[in-house]
């Protein structure tokens, strides 16, 4: 990494601490500069302004959390299992409190970036499960054959969300610890989609890793394409 790189992830590691803290519409970029423990100016040299850096920002965490996602995938024997899709996803989310904002669409976070046309918040959907994604798995025979994709889909999202969002609802101090629930979700999980003979997880490892890798891809397009937009006004 150059030296341009790490000054650059510098600022972003600071600026996501500080939107956490006191969220997007109160931030500034003195706040992240001192937070960074750089000039004002040296945060000027690299973004134009606050939006600027936020977008970044954005792209920048998904692609460190998509990382880790995969990076726990290969490394569980069931990572190619639902089960091990949720315990992948939840961890990387657990380690990452800004991705789980930029999940929630947290307006206490992300404030008024929220009700910005065009914002780049779609990619956000290659962390959930979609009707394709089950029909993906079905093939390769990782999720049974007797089960509809639609409604599958749809009831793992509500589980999904609903893990993300309970605590607008009941205070954290009432969960019980999160790597006992990640486990036992994800057991659940495994017991009510595996068919019979337990599925083939290094066929459904070779499912995710293209779903991450396009998606990577498409992030990185988006990005390029935002950036020569800014580049005409």
């Amino acid at each position: 990494m150059s030296d341009n790189d790490e000054r650059q992830e510098q600022i972003l590691r600071a600026a996501a601490t500080v939107i956490i803290r006191q969220g997007y519409d109160k931030t500034t970029m003195s706040d992240i500069a001192d937070e960074a423990g750089v000039s004002r100016g040296t945060v000027y040299l690299y973004f134009k302004g606050k939006e600027e850096l936020l977008e970044a920002l954005l792209y920048w965490e998904w692609m460190q959390y998509s990382q880790t996602c995969l990076e726990a995938l290969e490394a569980d024997p069931r990572g190619g299992t639902i089960g091990g899709f949720y315990r992948a996803i939840f961890r990387a989310v657990n380690s990452r409190p800004l991705m789980a904002s930029i999940m929630r669409r947290d307006r206490r976070v992300l404030g008024n970036y929220l009700r910005k046309p065009g914002n780049p918040f779609v990619w956000e959907d290659a962390g959930s499960i979609t009707v394709d994604l089950i029909h993906a798995l079905q093939t390769v025979g990782v999720v049974r054959q007797d089960l509809d994709p639609k409604v599958t889909a749809h009831l793992l999202e509500t589980v999904s969300y609903g893990q993300l969002t309970i605590g607008d609802f009941k205070s954290p101090e009432q969960f019980p610890p999160f790597s006992v629930v990640m486990e036992a979700l994800a057991s659940m999980m495994d017991r009510w989609l595996l068919p019979e003979d337990g599925g083939n997880s290094e066929a459904g490892k070779g499912v995710f890793r293209q779903i991450f890798t396009a998606t990577r891809e498409h992030v990185l397009e988006m990005r390029l394409a935002r950036g020569q937009a800014g580049d005409t006004h």
